[in-house]
C-alpha cells in the first residue's frame, strides 16, 4: 500500500502538538513534587551552573524578565532559591540554588530520568542520537533569519 506523503503543516503540526503535549506531560510528572517545567528548568540551570542574573536566566530559558520573575519568585516563597546582589553591578540581580533547592532538584531529577526512560522504552541509543539531531537540524533551519522561496 502506498505511503501518503506528509505535507510541510502537517509537519509543522506535528512538531507544536508533540512540544505542547511533551510539555504538559512533563508538568503532570513534576507536579508530583509541586514544581513546574519552568521552575524545574531554573533548578537545574542554578544546580549545574551556580549563581546566575535573572535576565541570563530569563534568556537562556527564552522566557520575559517579567516571566522569569514569577518564576523565581514562586521558587524563593518555597525557599529553594534566593536572590543576591551581583558583586559586580549593585543593580544587578544573581539568582542563587539553596540547599532546599538542591534537594528538591536532586528528587525532580530522578522523577524526570524515569518518565524520560518510560517515554523512550524501546529506543536505541542510535534512534535517540538521531531524534535529537533531527529536532535540533529543523530548530536551527526554522531561526535562520533568511527565508528560502
Amino acid at each position: 500500500m502506498p505511503q501518503t506523503p506528509v505535507s510541510k503543516f502537517d509537519v509543522g503540526r506535528a512538531l507544536s502538538d508533540s512540544f505542547r503535549r511533551w510539555n504538559k506531560l512533563v508538568e503532570a510528572n513534576l507536579s508530583e513534587l509541586r514544581l513546574s517545567l519552568a521552575e524545574f528548568r531554573v533548578l537545574r540551570v542554578l544546580f549545574e551552573t551556580g549563581p546566575r542574573l535573572m535576565v541570563t536566566l530569563a534568556t537562556e530559558q527564552g522566557m520575559t524578565p517579567p516571566g522569569m520573575t514569577l518564576v523565581v519568585d514562586k521558587l524563593e516563597d518555597l525557599g529553594l532559591v534566593r536572590r543576591v546582589r551581583s558583586d559586580e553591578d549593585r543593580r544587578a540581580i544573581n539568582v542563587a540554588i539553596t540547599g532546599n533547592g538542591g534537594e528538591k532538584y536532586k528528587r525532580a531529577l530522578k522523577l524526570y530520568d524515569k518518565f524520560v526512560e518510560r517515554a523512550t522504552y524501546g529506543m536505541s541509543t542510535e534512534d535517540m542520537t538521531s531524534f535529537v539531531a533531527t529536532l535540533n537540524r529543523i530548530l536551527e533551519a526554522a531561526e535562520k533569519k533568511t527565508t528560502h522561496a
